[in-house]
C-alpha cells in the first residue's frame, strides 16, 4: 500500500477543521456528529476517523489552529513600528472583527456550556486557555526585550489581565451590544492597563532582556 505523503495528511486534516468548523457554527457542537462532518467532506466515518477519532479531538485541533492563527497576528504586530499599545490594538483587532460574528460566539459559549458537564471538554478548554496565556505571555516578553514595556510589569499577571479583558469584550457583543461601543471600551481598557495611548512611545525605565 503506498504510503500517504505528509502534505497531502496535512491539507486532509486542514479541509477537516474547516468543514467542522462551519458544521459547529452552522448547528451547533452538540447537534453536529461526525457523521454530519463526513458527509460534508465526502468521506466515509472510517476515513475520518484516521485523523479524528471523536467531535473533542476535532475541538481541539479548532483550538490548536485558532492559536496558531493569534500568533501569526501577535508575530505581525511585532514587525510592525509602533509603540506597545499600537502592537496590541493592531494584533487584536482582526481577532476582535472575528469574535464580532455573534454566530462564532454562541459556539463559543456552547462548548463551554457543554464543558460544565463534560471533563473531556473541559481538559480541552484548560490546555487552550493555558496555551494562550503563554503565547501572550511570549508576546509580551518580545516587547519588553525591545523597551515598549516597563521592567518592573509582572507579564503573568498582564498575559491574564488581556485575556480576561478580551473574554469581557466577548461577552459584551453576546448580549447584545453594538461591536463599535464594544470596541472603543476595549481600546479605553487599553489605554488604562498600559498608561499610554497607541501613538505613545513608553516613557521613564528602560527595560532589560528577560530572564
Amino acid at each position: 500500500m503506498p504510503k500517504v505523503v505528509p502534505t497531502y495528511k496535512a491539507e486532509a486534516r486542514a479541509r477537516i477543521v474547516e468543514a467542522a468548523t462551519r458544521l459547529f457554527v452552522a448547528k451547533g457542537f452538540r447537534r453536529t456528529t461526525m457523521d454530519d462532518v463526513a458527509e460534508a467532506l465526502g468521506v466515509s466515518k472510517g476515513a475520518l476517523y484516521q485523523y479524528y477519532p471523536s467531535k473533542v479531538d476535532l475541538l481541539r485541533e479548532i483550538q490548536a489552529a485558532n492559536r496558531r492563527m493569534s500568533r501569526r497576528w501577535m508575530d505581525e504586530a511585532l514587525a510592525r513600528p509602533g509603540g506597545v499599545a499600537a502592537s496590541f490594538y493592531e494584533s487584536l483587532e482582526e481577532v476582535f472583527d472575528r469574535w464580532a460574528d455573534r454566530e462564532e460566539i454562541a459556539l463559543y459559549y456552547e462548548i463551554l456550556g457543554e464543558a460544565s458537564h463534560d471533563e473531556e471538554i473541559r481538559a480541552a478548554i484548560r490546555t487552550d486557555h493555558r496555551e494562550d496565556l503563554k503565547s501572550l505571555r511570549r508576546f509580551l516578553v518580545e516587547l519588553r526585550r525591545r523597551g515598549m514595556l516597563r521592567a518592573d510589569v509582572d507579564l503573568d499577571v498582564l498575559a491574564f489581565m488581556f485575556i480576561a479583558l478580551f473574554q469581557g469584550a466577548v461577552w459584551d457583543l453576546n448580549v447584545g451590544q453594538e461591536p463599535d461601543r464594544t470596541r472603543r471600551l476595549l481600546h479605553a481598557a487599553l489605554e488604562q492597563i498600559l498608561g499610554q495611548r497607541p501613538s505613545e512611545p513608553v516613557r521613564g525605565r528602560r527595560a532589560h532582556a528577560p530572564g
